[in-house]
């Protein structure tokens, strides 16, 4: 190949690089991007996601309770993100109040640390929210049929108190697989690991399936399956304790096994939040009067 021809495929392949045609391809990985959100505020930085309620005509915001719960204030800010006129991605945090006078506004699934609370800003305040359908169902959580070792996606904001992976500050994705047997989870087993590094401020981030390969023995179709099966809420550590002559101390070694939560327990947590919602909003039924006896003047 002459010089020539090398500067002009430099140039070529520069020019693709600089000026690609489309920016990012809107699949369902990108859709489950885009609805994970960053949750920060003083004591508690972490992961959380957006998904519509059961009727679509509300948003719901998903993370692990003990993320709400670590919060030393009153509300909190959560990073959405929006392209404007010119198609460029721009930040746009919202304030969300997560107690009134004292009380959580958050409900609490009563098993599992999981919670959910209604948000006060609409889906065009976000580049996407996720549909209620795609949190599988038990049903499809056993369709599926998971083996060990099958890949999973899990987002997150690692550290996301002093890490930020570009200035835009979108989660961050990881690849990993199942770790855990049975799956789904029973009441033997309530929670399920992937095998996935997993830091503080990952709780409350969706795992997902995209795509599943098919294989001998398996009723599932090649390439099938796009749902969120479950939200992380903890690593596992190995600790070792040490003694010496003047100093004691702990190692704590990282185990890279992420804990996670089924989308069933997900969809409950939800359902009751909207409940909750609900109930508030109906006004006190007045209490019956009870009739005055009129006593005729003599």
């Amino acid at each position: 190949m002459t010089s020539q021809r090398v500067v002009r495929a430099c140039v070529v392949v520069f020019g693709l690089l600089a000026f690609p045609a489309r920016v990012w391809a809107e699949g369902f990985p990108t859709l489950v991007l885009w609805s994970t959100v960053k949750v920060m505020a003083p004591g508690s930085t972490a992961t959380g996601f957006l998904v519509r309620s059961p009727s679509g005509e509300g948003v719901i915001l998903v993370s692990a309770d003990h993320v709400f719960r670590a919060m030393k204030a009153d509300e909190c800010t959560v990073l959405l993100h929006l392209r404007d006129e010119s198609g460029k991605l721009t930040k746009n945090p919202q304030k969300l109040s997560v107690r009134q006078g004292g009380q959580p506004l958050w409900v609490k699934h009563p098993k599992a640390d999981v919670a959910a609370i209604s948000v006060p800003f609409g889906p065009e305040q976000n580049l996407a929210v996720l549909p209620w359908e795609a949190l599988a169902t038990a049903e499809e959580l056993l369709q599926m049929e998971l083996q060990p070792g099958d890949l999973v996606r899990s987002v997150g904001y690692p550290h996301g108190n002093m890490f930020k992976g570009n200035d835009l500050e979108f989660a961050v994705v990881r690849l990993g697989c199942l770790a855990t047997h049975p799956f789904p989870p029973s009441e033997q087993a309530s929670t399920f690991l992937i095998d996935s590094n997993t830091f503080e401020g990952d709780s409350g981030g969706p795992v997902y399936v995209w795509k599943l390969p098919g294989a001998p023995g398996l009723q599932r179709e090649d390439n099938g399956w796009e749902k969120i099966i479950g939200l992380i809420v903890a690593q596992h550590f190995v600790d070792e304790q040490y003694t010496l002559i003047y100093q004691s101390g702990k190692f704590r070694h990282r185990m890279g096994l992420a804990i996670v939560l089924p989308s069933v327990t997900i969809r409950e947590t939800v359902e009751q939040a909207i409940q909750d919602r609900e109930s508030k909003k109906q006004p006190d039924t007045p209490k019956p009067q009870e009739p005055v006896e009129v006593t005729p003047e003599s």
